[in-house]
């Protein structure tokens, strides 16, 4: 049995290196290319572009930190405790940079085709700037609580970086509640209502033109949801442990389920980091040039570039078709 267990362990270390290490090795240069398109290649930026380019940062600062993790997975955790917590510290404040720059991205997809002519001043650089700051000192904040359970700990003689290290029950649930609810039902919730009332409101609008950078960010949406739902839900199934009597049939079963689906949920988690690059890229007409800067260039530019009835609004209808289609 003990041979079956160490089997078992270690087919899902090699399966959660892999994954890790495409992940690293697809979404480090895509992430770079996305920053360098953005700083580099475009003038005129609006504020999708701009909560993009925060995107990409916060995805290539967990990336980056990956290999140490994916080096400490098949060995051991080498880089000292001072690092243990401050690298988990720094991938949680990415993470919810990112979730939070998605949510920002619905908002202001509602607020431009339900408030066009408002939108335009909350568009204004000082307060795009403003929002981002906002943004992540939010989560800054939010990731607090990983620096308190994580810590340095010696496992079979090797040294781990390992959490989940609380002083009592109640500190445990807090945070898992904490950071399903941040992380994940807020965010998502907030997004489900914005773009319900988009996609009623532009049901009602007789436009036919295609809005790609409208399409853009609802693949960035359906890959969130798809890519955290698991993580979240796991989250909910270890929260339930807790509730159960220590030692019990019932919270025994709910761990083991969440130790397993752990290693599945956590790469894919990661994922999300890596996967937003090539919608961008595929957002160009012609897959074989997708990834071209010039095309990815032009896509960006696209939600970048103002209309003629952004700053002079004729009527009540066509101006908000044409701020919503040059969004």
């Amino acid at each position: 049995m003990e041979t079956a267990d160490n089997g078992t362990s270690t087919a899902v270390e090699t399966v959660a290196s892999l994954v890790l290490g495409l992940t690293c090795f697809v979404g480090i240069p895509g992430n770079s290319f996305v920053i360098w398109v953005i700083l580099l290649r475009m003038k005129l930026r609006s504020l999708t572009v701009v909560l993009i380019l925060n995107l990409a940062v916060a995805d290539l600062v967990v990336l980056i930190t990956l290999p140490l993790w994916i080096y400490s997975i098949s060995n051991s955790w080498v880089f000292g405790a001072a690092s243990c917590k401050i690298l988990a510290y720094l991938i949680h404040c990415n993470l919810y940079g990112s979730v939070f720059f998605i949510t920002l991205m619905g908002i202001d997809r509602y607020l431009a085709v339900m408030y066009p002519f408002a939108s335009l001043q909350w568009r204004r650089k000082e307060y795009v700037w403003r929002a981002v700051v906002i943004v992540w000192l939010l989560a800054f904040l939010f990731a607090v609580p990983i620096i308190l359970n994580r810590k340095l700990e010696i496992f079979d003689g090797s040294p781990s970086c390992s959490g989940g290290h609380y002083v009592s029950k109640v500190q445990q649930m807090l945070c898992l509640v904490l950071e399903t609810l941040v992380g994940f039902v807020i965010p998502f919730s907030v997004l489900a209502i914005c773009y319900g009332c988009v996609a009623k409101r532009v049901g009602q609008m007789s436009f036919q033109k295609k809005n790609r950078s409208e399409m853009i960010i609802v693949s960035i949406v359906i890959a969130f949801v798809i890519c955290w739902l698991p993580y979240h839900v796991f989250n909910v199934v270890e929260l339930a442990s807790l509730m159960f009597e220590p030692g019990s049939d019932a919270a025994e079963i709910l761990e083991d389920v969440f130790v397993l689906g752990s290693f599945i949920t956590g790469p894919l988690a990661f994922i999300n980091s890596s996967i937003n690059p090539l919608l961008y890229a595929f957002a160009g007409r012609n897959l074989r040039d997708a990834f071209r800067s010039s095309v990815m260039s032009k896509a960006f530019e696209q939600m970048a570039q103002p209309t003629r009835d952004e700053s002079t609004p004729t009527s009540d209808n066509a101006p908000r078709m044409e701020i919503v289609e040059s969004l």
